[in-house]
């Protein structure tokens, strides 16, 4: 690779955050290089192949993309040249499972209130209550978030007007704010059981973005059509029609930090100078990049260390010999729980690695794509992500992918006999028809990620992350700047405004307005 200064930026990681910075700053006039360490570009957004099946590494839904004028669904249209589309998906598109109770989120604020109030029919003006909450945090965030791409001498008169009404959502945890609206623990318990949506359970979350999440799918949810790898496709193609690369296989191995100035990045031993290097790997992965001295100079070494990081989760992808139409499975996801006291659930497998795994996300995400029969003709696709401690696999973190011992191999097996078994529990028919199993775990976003505890979604969503002041697009470092999730909130399209706020600070203009 050139050593020239022929790039205006420099993205490092080719996930949502990167891409989505990556276009928008090739759509304003940059001329920009995405290096992304994998194979594949695309990040938890890449899809994965075999023999004939394709799974969605951490795609499995969106809101709010089928409102046409919507913000979300513009910056998406704006970032992949609008050649990328959606399916809505039906009605129902969560439920809840809470032992053998099941739950249906209703898509739209009044359905969803009626259909809540039949499960619990003496809990009305709590469940009235909590949609206007969800609905005034989510207002409060909007304009707090905004605040995070503008510069911080900008930003400094106005952030205490604006951090204010949002600090009086996220200031408190999800369980507390629920409490205070009902004594009702069940209906507690069918309110956050998506909590995996976060990444965080909901005695730690931070409500503002327990609401924000909850509002983002109000209205009902959404996938790609022709899957999760289109939004690569297609914002790459954006990327590339406007001058830029995006090139895989390129590990970069430090940023370039010279006179307090970031100058660009090091592959393979080779220096590549921009003056705007954006990272999206994370604040953790960033720290990394940048060494210890740097790091701790600037002082990012000590803040990052204040932020625990998100939950760790598996990942368990089956194929099955048989179309969808033949097994008849549904698409709405299914959020499982053993029980509804979610803290004891998590006690007891912190305690007991023979617990009941706390949480289960199941989809099919092959009936949620309306082109997978043509594209996959006979093949239905399953995927769990189950929430396990880092406790089970702390002690292999040492080893290397597709080098790690029996005993790991062992622990595998088990939680993939234990996820199919849930599966089975609301898809039956599935039995026997298995054709390829494979479980992702922590280790593997680690190798994948630049993660330290398999935390695919970055920092915890905490109260305390968001009276972070630090935590924006902007960094201690001159020309750096952070994309993504932890810029943000969790999850694709968090990801997504992570980077849009990073190119919106890059070039000083609001590219949300795109």
């Amino acid at each position: 690779m050139s050593t020239d200064s022929q790039y205006d930026a420099i993205i490092i990681g080719s996930g949502m955050g990167g891409l989505g910075a990556a276009a928008c700053l090739a759509r304003a006039g940059k001329r920009v290089l995405v290096l992304e360490q994998h194979s594949v570009a695309g990040g938890c957004t890449q899809v994965f192949r075999r023999r004939g099946y394709e799974w969605d590494v951490g795609l499995h839904y969106v809101g709010g993309v089928h409102r046409v004028d919507g913000m979300l669904r513009r910056m998406f249209d704006h970032i992949s040249g609008g050649e990328l589309q959606w399916a809505k998906m039906p009605a129902v598109y969560n439920r809840i499972v809470l032992g053998e109770r099941v739950y249906d989120y209703v898509a739209g604020a009044e359905r969803f209130k009626d259909q809540m109030k039949t499960y619990f029919p003496d809990e009305g003006d709590a469940i009235d209550r909590y949609i206007e909450l969800v609905f005034a945090a989510s207002s409060a965030s909007g304009r707090f978030f905004l605040t995070k791409a503008l510069p911080p001498a900008v930003s400094g008169s106005l952030y205490d007007a604006v951090a204010e009404p949002f600090h009086t959502y996220s200031d408190r945890t999800t369980l507390e704010v629920l409490r205070g609206l009902t004594a009702n623990e069940e209906l507690i318990s069918v309110l956050t059981g998506h909590f995996g949506d976060v990444s965080l359970t909901r005695d730690r979350s931070s409500f503002a973005i327990h609401a924000m999440l909850i509002r983002h799918y109000l209205d009902g949810a959404s996938y790609p059509i022709g899957g999760a790898g289109r939004i690569a496709e297609t914002t790459g193609r954006t990327i590339t029609e406007h001058g830029g690369s995006v090139t895989t296989g390129a590990e970069v191995e430090a940023i370039l930090v010279r006179d307090g100035v970031a100058r660009g990045v090091v592959v393979g031993g080779e220096e590549i100078h921009a003056p705007v290097v954006i990272s999206a790997v994370g604040v953790v992965g960033t720290v990394k990049l940048l060494g210890p001295e740097v790091a701790v100079g600037a002082g990012l070494a000590e803040k990052a260390s204040r932020v625990p990081p998100a939950m760790t989760c598996t990942s368990l992808n089956v194929g099955i010999r048989a179309s969808n139409a033949e097994l008849q499975v549904d698409a709405a996801n299914l959020w499982v729980h053993p029980g509804a006291d979610f803290e004891a659930n998590f006690a007891a497998a912190d305690t007991d690695p023979r617990a009941p795994i706390p949480t289960h996300f199941i989809t099919f995400p092959s009936v949620k794509d309306p082109t997978w029969d043509a594209n996959h003709p006979g093949r239905t696709t399953v995927s769990a992500c189950s929430y396990t401690p880092w406790s089970l696999w702390a002690p292999f973190v040492d080893s290397r992918w597709r080098r790690r011992d029996a005993a790991y191999e062992e622990l595998k097996e088990r939680i993939t006999e234990d996820v199919w078994r849930q599966v089975l529990r609301f898809a039956p028919q599935l039995e026997g028809g298995v054709e390829h199993s494979e479980l992702s775990t922590p280790l593997t976003l680690n190798h994948f990620l630049r993660r330290e505890t398999g935390n695919f979604m970055g920092l915890a969503v905490t109260p305390d992350r968001y009276r972070q002041r630090w935590l924006r697009a902007h960094t201690p470092i001159g020309g750096l700047f952070f994309a993504g999730q932890d810029v943000n909130g969790p999850g694709v399209a968090g990801a997504m405004l992570g980077g849009v706020m990073a190119a919106s600070a890059a070039t000083g203009r609001n590219l949300l307005q795109n």
